[in-house]
């Protein structure tokens, strides 16, 4: 069985580089060397980022399992994990844009790291943390990155148009073919090789850590717009009204939501 996954999805990724690479040249760009320079430094740190991310994913609740907790702990320990990426995300972009985008990528190299190292411990309340951590980047990932990757292109004098070019190229990657490679890569570390289910944790450490020091000493800082900064307890409390208006309202958002489909 484990074959056909291999043969299956190994078969899909190559289909996909094939179209991706296969582009004919009326659907290329004409950009500048500075530009694919720049480009392909985003696309490989974003590409280890996202690598870091989806090695966890397959393993998560089977380590748990094996340290002997119930569904009922595994679920409150998914739930703190989801409750602070929802916390955090309320106000980890103001954040970003207050104290610079560089840093917050840095952090969530940091954060995602510590949480991997939590695997390691079969207690309870240190694997709570990395639950929380983790929360912390996931909020991180999917807001600073992206927000850095449009300042600096404006601020470098790109082409506003070749700013689709490095996006795409990200999420064919970090989103696609790097997500179908992880999976493959967790399973050949914990199950053929016999590593145990905490080696794709160590594994995605590794590529956070590659991935961290590239963002060190490649990228520069870059900061939002200062006239736009508020309060953080103001930001709070606009996150606050914003999360009890949707538990107040589920009617009305679920009615939108028809209205929308």
């Amino acid at each position: 069985m484990e074959v056909f996954y291999y043969v299956v999805f190994g078969a899909l990724a190559a289909v996909v580089a094939g179209l991706e690479l296969g582009k004919s040249g009326k659907d290329r760009v004409a950009t500048t060397s500075a530009f694919n320079s720049f480009k392909n430094n985003y696309v490989l740190v974003y590409s280890l980022m996202m690598s870091g991310d989806w090695l966890q994913g397959p393993y998560v609740y089977y380590l748990y399992s094996q340290y002997g907790f119930d569904k009922g702990d595994i679920g409150r320990l998914f739930i703190a994990g989801f409750g602070s990426s929802m916390l955090f995300g309320t106000i980890v972009g103001s954040l970003a844009d207050k104290q610079g985008r560089k840093r917050a990528c840095v952090t969530y190299c940091i954060s995602y790291i510590l949480s991997c190292i939590t695997k390691h411990s079969p207690e309870y309340r240190v694997l709570m943390i990395g639950r929380i951590l983790g929360g912390i980047a996931t909020s991180l990932l999917f807001s600073a990155f992206e927000s850095w990757l449009v300042a600096e292109h404006n601020k470098r004098g790109f082409d506003p148009q070749w700013l689709s070019i490095t996006f795409s190229k990200a999420i064919f990657l970090g989103n696609g073919l790097i997500a179908i490679v992880s999976g493959l890569f967790a399973n050949l570390l914990a199950e053929n090789l016999g590593f145990g289910p905490v080696a794709p944790f160590d594994a995605a450490a590794c590529f956070l850590a590659i991935g961290m020091a590239i963002i060190m000493s490649s990228w520069s800082e870059n900061y939002g717009d200062p006239s736009e900064s508020k309060d953080l307890m103001a930001q709070f409390k606009v996150a606050a009204k914003a999360i009890a208006s949707g538990m107040l309202n589920p009617s009305h958002q679920t009615a939108h939501n028809q209205i929308c489909i």
